[in-house]
């Protein structure tokens, strides 16, 4: 092969490798952080109970979680965020019926109810907090979003991440994953937020939370 041949191909090669590269830094999939690119480190799969949900007296396809806690406060999800439904209803295995309290979506004070305490010891560890509210996404690409403060008299600082969910396909079937993604840090009377994906999936919000200010910890709410 004469040298001239040699150098054609080297700059093919080259020119190949730059458009894939710039391709892969166009593609949605790697623009849009709170979609995982799946599995990812950290990511738990989780087996939906048997459980079905019906909004507004029509059966829903939404996997409900395990740990899905009917007698919180709920808020319905949609691909533009809260969307205001007449009613949600839990439907047990065995023909149970549990009818849900809804948030109602236009009324703040009521958004409000969901703001929940976190704390964050100072101990280099990341924590999970309590529940917040329930939440049901009723589209596939239903997004969660997270807001969070940093108590003013908190003399620590912290980075928190939110909770979701996506769904994994495999050939002949697939599996949930659970999988808590950043949403942002701060310090002393600081707040912020971020969305992590949620999809078709009843479950409830939490947030994980790591004191950067170790040995000193950091508390404050987060909805």
């Amino acid at each position: 092969m004469s040298r001239s041949e040699v150098r054609r191909k080297l700059r093919l090669i080259v020119g190949m490798g730059v458009t894939a590269a710039l391709l892969l830094s166009s593609s949605p999939a790697f623009a849009a952080p709170d979609r995982p690119l799946p599995p990812a480190p950290g990511d738990v799969a989780v087996t939906p109970v048997a459980d079905t949900l019906l909004i507004d007296g029509k059966p829903v396809d939404v996997a409900v979680m395990p740990d899905f806690d009917p007698t919180l406060p709920a808020v319905v999800l949609g691909d533009k965020g809260p969307m205001p439904v007449k009613s949600v209803t839990l439907v047990k295995e065995d023909g149970r019926r549990t009818d849900l309290a809804l948030v109602d979506v236009t009324n703040k004070a009521a958004l409000a109810s969901c703001w929940r305490t976190w704390i964050a010891p100072g101990n280099a560890a990341w924590h999970t907090s309590v529940d917040g509210c329930a939440l049901i996404g009723a589209t596939a690409t239903a997004t969660a979003g997270y807001s969070w403060t940093v108590d003013w008299n908190s003399l620590g600082a912290a980075c928190l991440k939110g909770r979701g969910y996506y769904y994994q396909s495999y050939p002949g079937g697939g599996s949930w994953y659970q999988i808590y993604r950043a949403i942002g840090c701060g310090s002393s009377g600081t707040s912020g937020g971020g969305s992590v994906l949620w999809g078709n999936v009843a479950s409830v919000k939490k947030v994980q939370m790591l004191a950067t200010s170790s040995p000193i910890g950091a508390a404050g709410m987060f909805q």
